[in-house]
């Protein structure tokens, strides 16, 4: 539980906290402004750029507080981290990753597959590689610069390397077909990529061939870790909300949190944020730790989001009509955690997942 925190971790949660109470409001570029005068806006990066390099535990402490506070945009607060790309070479270090830590460009993740029928592909054209696929549900690629690109290197011989890999592209490169976006219940907006016959260097490959998939899955559990913390961050919020409105004078005579039924709902809201950030915090631990804790981590994102998600639905429902006005910070929520029960692998999907892990690999721990 986080009360469970080393001291260190408490107090920069109790500060940021205490920084975030009044941001609210704040524009983007307002938010990230401040965050930069404050020293957090860099918390997930690299010491030499002026970060923490915080590791899994803090960063569940950073998502989970600024979700709190009612900031949706947690990257606002505190900017991009390297993901994919850290530890890469220095041309993409160069041309990516130095220039998304400084702000100077955005990138987006295309991984999921339009249709397994037509994956998408590299072959080696001498010292360079030719693309040609589709992706699907890649996020904010009409507004990035670049996409980290997971693929499958193929060769004819064996006189180059094949295998699994990220390549850097960048968005405006020949042969690159971004869709029209469509737009989520969230607000987010996502768009199929199709690539026809895209040529770019071998240096755009991140690390190595053959590290496509485990550079992914690091993503991938850094994303979910992500995801619950700020699921768990915003059922907190739906509960300050919630307990306000309970305070509130009602037409009986009394307030609303004085009626039997309302405070069994209640109760049962609490109990479940209790067991969602207890939840959290030990996938958070067990990753500081492990890398190798892919069923606990997704066991997190699945509960975290599932069990915030019936949090924050009971609170629209306490709160009464108004909470599902536009505007309203309840309606904001409840769209998006709707969402993230989706983004980064669909609840049912992740459950299988689990159960494959662990009858098939003897992975996970309980």
């Amino acid at each position: 539980m986080p009360e469970f925190l080393p001291k260190e971790l408490e107090e920069f949660r109790a500060d940021l906290l205490d920084f975030l109470i009044d941001k609210v409001n704040l524009s983007s570029i307002e938010l990230k402004e401040a965050c930069l005068a404050k020293g957090i806006y860099k918390i997930p990066q690299p010491i030499e750029y002026g970060g923490s390099d915080a590791g899994p535990l803090k960063l569940a402490v950073c998502y989970e507080t600024v979700a709190s506070a009612g900031i949706s945009n947690i990257s606002d607060v505190i900017g991009p981290a390297p993901g994919i790309l850290s530890g890469a070479n220095d041309d993409i270090a160069k041309n990516y990753l130095y220039p998304m830590l400084r702000g100077d460009k955005t990138g987006s993740f295309a991984f999921t597959e339009s249709d397994s029928s037509n994956p998408t592909v590299a072959t080696w054209i001498e010292g360079d590689l030719r693309i040609t696929g589709k992706k699907s549900y890649v996020s904010s690629v009409h507004n990035s610069d670049f996409m980290s690109v997971v693929l499958n290197v193929k060769h004819n011989d064996n006189s180059r390397p094949s295998g699994q890999a990220v390549l850097g592209i960048d968005t405006t490169t020949d042969g690159v077909v971004i869709g029209e976006p469509f737009v989520s219940l969230d607000g987010s907006a996502h768009s199929e990529v199709t690539f026809n016959d895209v040529i770019v260097s071998s240096n755009h490959v991140v690390g190595a061939i053959g590290e496509g998939i485990p550079r992914a899955i690091g993503g991938i559990l850094k994303e979910r870790l992500e995801q619950a913390a700020i699921a768990t961050g915003m059922a907190i919020y739906a509960m300050s909300l919630v307990a306000e409105n309970l305070m509130i004078s009602h037409r009986s005579g009394g307030t609303l949190g004085d009626l039997e039924g309302v405070r069994l709902r209640y109760g049962e809201m609490r109990i479940n944020t209790f067991a969602t950030r207890a939840t959290l915090y030990r996938a958070a631990r067990i990753l500081e730790k492990d890398q190798d804790s892919i069923n606990e981590v997704t066991s997190a994102k699945v509960f975290c989001t599932e069990t915030s998600s019936s949090i924050i639905d009971s609170a629209v429902q306490l709160v009464g009509g108004r909470g599902l006005i536009n505007g309203h910070p309840l309606e904001v929520i409840y769209r998006k955690i709707r969402s993230m029960r989706l983004a980064g692998g669909a609840t049912d999907v992740l459950r299988l997942s689990v159960s494959k892990g662990a009858l098939e690999f003897d992975a996970g721990i309980l």
